[in-house]
C-alpha cells in the first residue's frame, strides 16, 4: 500500500463515501469495499462506519502523485461498478473528479469500455498505467 498521511487517508475514504452516496442508494457491497479499504489504511471499523453515517462535505484534496491519483481514480471506477449497475449519478460524480484529478474525459471513456473486458472490472495495473500515460500526452 502507498505511503498516505492521515488526511489523505480519509479524502480517499470519503471520496468512496460520495461515490457511494451518488446514486442515492447505499448498498451492503459498497460499504464492505469502503470498510476494507479502510482497513488497510489503518482506520478502524467504527471511524469508517462514521464517515458512512455522516459523509464530509469539505473540501477534498486530489492525491499529490500521479500514480495515487490513478489508483485512487481506479477505486472510484470499482466503487461505480460494484453493484453492476452504473448510475447517471455516479457517472456524473466520476467525471467531477477526473476533472478535479487532471483526467482526460478521453482516458475515463477509455477505462470505462476497458472495464468491460475484465471480470468486476479491475483493469491490471499495467494496462492501467499505460491507458493513463498514453492518453496524458
Amino acid at each position: 500500500m502507498m505511503n498516505y498521511t492521515e488526511k489523505e487517508k480519509e479524502d480517499i475514504l470519503v471520496e468512496l463515501i460520495k461515490m457511494a452516496h451518488a446514486d442515492a442508494h447505499l448498498k451492503k457491497e459498497e460499504i464492505e469495499f469502503i470498510k476494507a479499504l479502510g482497513k488497510r489504511l489503518g482506520i478502524d471499523d467504527d471511524q469508517v462506519l462514521q464517515m458512512i453515517e455522516h459523509p464530509e462535505t469539505g473540501k477534498i484534496s486530489p492525491p499529490k502523485s500521479f500514480t495515487q491519483r490513478i489508483v485512487h481514480f481506479h477505486r472510484l471506477m470499482l466503487m461505480m461498478h460494484i453493484d453492476g449497475v452504473v448510475d447517471d449519478g455516479e457517472l456524473q460524480f466520476l467525471h467531477e473528479v477526473a476533472l478535479k484529478y487532471g483526467i482526460r474525459q478521453s482516458t475515463v471513456a477509455m477505462l470505462l469500455a476497458k472495464m468491460k473486458q475484465y471480470p468486476h472490472g479491475d483493469i491490471p495495473p499495467t494496462e492501467l498505467l499505460s491507458i493513463h500515460t498514453q492518453t496524458s500526452n
